[in-house]
Order: C-alpha cells, then sequence, then structure tokens
C-alpha cells in the first residue's frame, strides 16, 4: 500500500510523523508531499488557511478545520525520518485554559492529559522541542521539566510561556534548563499589561534570555504596539512582532509589515521606539 502525506509546514508536522510511523509499521510505503503522484491513501495535515491545498482522503488541521483531529495515532511514537530535524518532537500537555480569539487552539478540542517526553522523546537525540500551547498551566508541568534535566536534554522552544502564570518556581525552572536559543514569551494584549509586567520582572530577576512575541493587528492601535515594545526593550527583552493573520485577511496591512521589519532591524537602539519609527523610511 502507498500512503502519501501532505502538508504546508515548512520543518515539521507531528499528525503525520505519527502517522508515518502506522503504516510503516504496516509494511506500507509512506511518501511525503507528492500530491500529483498516484497513492492508495491520502492524509493531509494544514497548519495554515491560506496555503494551496490538494485532495486528500482524510485531512485536518488548524489550516483546515481545527476541530478535526486526524485521531487513532496519538499512541505512535514520530517518524524522526520523515523530516530533517535533530530533536525529538511532541506534546507533554496539549491544553490551554485560554480562550483567545485570535488563537486557533481554542477550536482544537485538546484534551487535559499530561503525557512523560518518553512518550515521544528519541534518545538518538540531545535536543527536544515541546509544541505544548500552555506548559504552565499543566499541573504537573515540574514533572516535565524534571525528566528533561535528568535526561540532559536541550530544548528547542516554539511556542513559549505564559508570562501571566510566572512565579519563582517557575522562572527558576527556566533558568536551569537548556534551551537553543531564546526562551520565547508573549504579550498579546493591552489588557495583560499587570500580569506581563510581573512575569518579564522575574524572568529579568532569573537572568533570562528571552524574546517577546507582540501580536499586532488583532485589536490595538499603533500607539499601543508602540507602546508595548517600549516597555519590554526597557525591561532587557527583545520585542518579535507577529502581525495578525485571519481567513479573511491572509496578508497584513503593508504598516503592519513596515513596523515588523522595523523593530526586526532593531533601528530603535540609540532612542525611544516612538521616534525612530518617526524617522523610519521602509
Amino acid at each position: 500500500m502507498r500512503v502519501n502525506l501532505l502538508t504546508d509546514a515548512k520543518y515539521h508536522n507531528l499528525a503525520l510523523m505519527r502517522i508515518s510511523s502506522y503504516h510503516k509499521s504496516r509494511g506500507d510505503q509512506v511518501v511525503l508531499n507528492f500530491p500529483l503522484e498516484p497513492a492508495d491513501y491520502t492524509y493531509g495535515s494544514w497548519l495554515f488557511d491560506f496555503s494551496p491545498k490538494y485532495p486528500c482522503d482524510v485531512q485536518g488541521g488548524p489550516g483546515y478545520d481545527p476541530s478535526i483531529r486526524l485521531n487513532g495515532f496519538e499512541d505512535m511514537k514520530p517518524d524522526y525520518d520523515l523530516f530533517p530535524i535533530d530533536y525529538s518532537l511532541g506534546y507533554t500537555w496539549e491544553y490551554c485554559p485560554r480562550k483567545c480569539k485570535f488563537c486557533v487552539v481554542p477550536k482544537q478540542n485538546n484534551p487535559m492529559v499530561h503525557r512523560s517526553i518518553w512518550a515521544f522523546h528519541d534518545t538518538r537525540f540531545d535536543k527536544i522541542c515541546l509544541l505544548n500551547n500552555n506548559t504552565f498551566s499543566d499541573p504537573l508541568w515540574r514533572k516535565t521539566f524534571e525528566e528533561i534535566w535528568a535526561a540532559r536534554l536541550t530544548v528547542v522552544d516554539e511556542n513559549g510561556y505564559d508570562l501571566r502564570l510566572m512565579d519563582e518556581e517557575k522562572a527558576d525552572a527556566l533558568k536551569r534548563t537548556r534551551f537553543d536559543g531564546s526562551i520565547h514569551f508573549a504579550w498579546d494584549l493591552m489588557r495583560d499589561e499587570r500580569a506581563i509586567r510581573k512575569g518579564l520582572t522575574l524572568a529579568k530577576q532569573h537572568k533570562l534570555n528571552g524574546v517577546v512575541y507582540v501580536l499586532v493587528g488583532f485589536n490595538t492601535i499603533e500607539e499601543d504596539d508602540i507602546y508595548r515594545c517600549q516597555v519590554i526593550t526597557n525591561m532587557g527583552f527583545d520585542p518579535y512582532i507577529m502581525p495578525y493573520r485571519s481567513r479573511k485577511k491572509p496578508i497584513p496591512p503593508r504598516r503592519l509589515l513596515d513596523f515588523k521589519r522595523f523593530i526586526d532591524s532593531r533601528y530603535y537602539r540609540q532612542t525611544t521606539i516612538a521616534q525612530a519609527w518617526t524617522n523610519y523610511r521602509p
């Protein structure tokens, strides 16, 4: 049996990696991203709603329908030969208690189930990527870190940590953990300023090397975006602009993209962000 796996993911797709393991264990031939080649069965797992789609026997993912899960494969260890990555990949906690309207996660019906890293970690790797949507909301979050420390693993951080849940114990755990690059945080909504400031203060006290995602174009105005970036900079961290995209508006307005390029360039280093933005010419 020939099985075709299709995705718009650039680096990896956990659902397809689990499906690949299942079919290879049955002796099936598995190929990735050959949409025009004949196959007995085709799966599609899409991350982006604006990417092109191809006919599939079954498909799901946040870019197609967030509520559709490619069920039946959760207990399979990922096929690490499917993508050229040098780290293990998976969830120890998929659930997120936040119900942010700009986020696809609340639509995914993710279970409130804690898993060990050994459900997906491969000892060939000395790095691990947690896809958790909100690690600190897991009542057993510390167990995850203790397993990582015991295995002497370096963490590849993609989704980040919720500053609103930060406390001394969590900041200390992050400090004890080896990261491949910066730790990621986020400040999405203006209403969270007090909690964000408190979390960043703890992160700074523990000398964490962090980047803060800043959502723009959802429900903030330009002055809000400049303000958040300035606060983040003043507290010793780098902002990283995340323009809001939706199915109706997959391409953000030009000014938001210019603002992202401006912040990415660190053009404001010698002055305030507001002044530098006034003088900035894209």
